[in-house]
């Protein structure tokens, strides 16, 4: 069916069998059409077939027939294996989109691609129209499946119509700002993509597990779809300096540390770990060799009463420079 890298898409059998895509380990997402009125439970598998649990609620379409979405509840689905949430923002007109559907039960499923054409009547829903003539098109089955943005990977809403005239070649998606308010609990996941992203979470596992040559992998994907997330290039600059202290690395590796938690600052003025490790690393590379610092800020190190309990353990563990006036302010901050 899917990849193992997609094991957040499900397959879910109510009233009809449908999609649907894993957003926590204890909530997915999918079209309410597919729950019978009435229904408390259906079938959900993920898509490679080695999981299957029963989802005791969901939403009666009749209930609320559109927007058309129902939470179900997948307690116990692993932590990692959820989908890459976009932001609340809709898609522009013009968005290419990728999509995934099960048109035909129990076999490999289809993938097509399609452009957003803007919203419709009610703009609850946004059409979206077929890239390629020769293109599998959406049908019953694609229905409570994922609508991922074909540049970023990025979930943006979720497949709920098609027309059922073939000619037409037009079909609807929920629009992620439409599905937050159907369910609330969404709000949370779409304030900050990064922190649910699965490749996210697997870095910070290898991160934590002093796997940094893994870790480095995962950074590019994450790059491409979170380019303007300042956490993402604070964590960028911490595994580049790979568990060693600033002053054992070469100019040109700090060069780019330092462009990394530049860009993170800027992002965000307030990230008060951003600047704090700008500042270790500045003080222990410069400060060891009596090297002069100028054009950079020193204001930074001020940033270190202000940094989390969480992420001064952070920087403490990856960062060995102990001498150092900010490491040993940072250590304090660790000690709560």
């Amino acid at each position: 069916m899917t990849g193992v890298d997609e094991v957040w898409r499900l397959e879910v059998t109510g009233a009809s069998t449908g999609c649907g895509f894993a957003v926590t380990p204890t909530r997915a997402l999918t079209c309410a059409h597919l729950i019978a009125p009435g229904q408390r439970q259906c079938r959900v598998a993920s898509l490679p077939g080695i999981r299957a649990v029963d989802v005791p609620s969901a939403f009666d379409s009749d209930v609320n027939p559109v927007p058309d979405v129902a939470t179900i509840d997948i307690a116990g689905h692993p932590a990692d294996a959820v989908a890459p949430m976009g932001p609340a923002t809709r898609p522009a007109p013009g968005t290419i989109l990728d999509l995934f559907g099960l048109p035909d039960r129990g076999q490999e499923g289809r993938r097509s691609q399609a452009r957003v054409s803007g919203p419709s009547r009610t703009g609850e829903w946004l059409q979206i129209d077929a890239v390629h003539g020769h293109t599998a098109w959406v049908e019953p089955g694609f229905s409570g499946g994922a609508a991922t943005d074909a540049a970023t990977g990025l979930v943006v809403g979720m497949v709920v119509s098609a027309d059922r005239s073939l000619a037409e070649r037009s079909a609807w998606i929920i629009p992620n700002d439409t599905i937050v308010r159907c369910a609330p609990w969404l709000a949370t996941v779409l304030a900050d993509p990064l922190a649910g992203d699965p490749d996210y979470v697997a870095m910070l596992r290898s991160l934590d597990a002093r796997r940094y040559t893994a870790a480095l992998d995962r950074l590019p994907d994450l790059h491409s779809r979170h380019r303007r997330s300042s956490d993402l290039y604070y964590y960028w600059a911490l595994v580049l300096l790979q568990g060693v202290r600033p002053a054992n690395h070469s100019g040109e590796v700090i060069d780019g540390i330092e462009r990394l938690l530049g860009e993170a600052c800027r992002l965000d003025r307030g990230s008060a770990h951003a600047q704090a490790l700008l500042a270790l690393v500045r003080e222990d590379y410069y400060g060891l060799r009596s090297l002069p610092v100028s054009g950079r800020d020193s204001h930074h190190d001020q940033a270190t009463s202000r940094v989390s309990t969480g992420h001064a353990i952070e920087i403490v563990s990856h960062v060995p420079a102990t001498e150092c006036l900010t490491w040993r302010n940072l250590y304090r901050r660790s000690m709560g």
